[in-house]
């Protein structure tokens, strides 16, 4: 998202895009570490498995969702 398409938005928008955000990299990340620990355990019960990698690669999602979250946040506070 760029500033022009975020000063178009009203401060109700901002702040449910916000939340919005906000719950997906919480959720986001419980999921994720929830896989990691799985697999984990899956690989010391059954020897090493690839699937260790999938959290791994998938957790470079979560910096992208909050350097978004931090520009809808920077918008909402220079609104006030």
């Amino acid at each position: 998202m760029n500033k022009e398409s975020l000063s178009k938005l009203s401060n109700e928008k901002l702040l449910k895009k916000h939340t919005a955000a906000k719950t997906m990299v919480w959720l986001l990340a419980i999921v994720l570490t929830g896989c990691l620990l799985f697999f984990i355990y899956v690989s010391i019960q059954d020897g090493f498995t690839p699937l260790v990698a999938v959290p791994l690669a998938l957790s470079t999602i979560i910096p992208l969702n909050v350097k978004n979250m931090n520009t809808l946040k920077k918008e909402l506070d220079s609104r006030k």
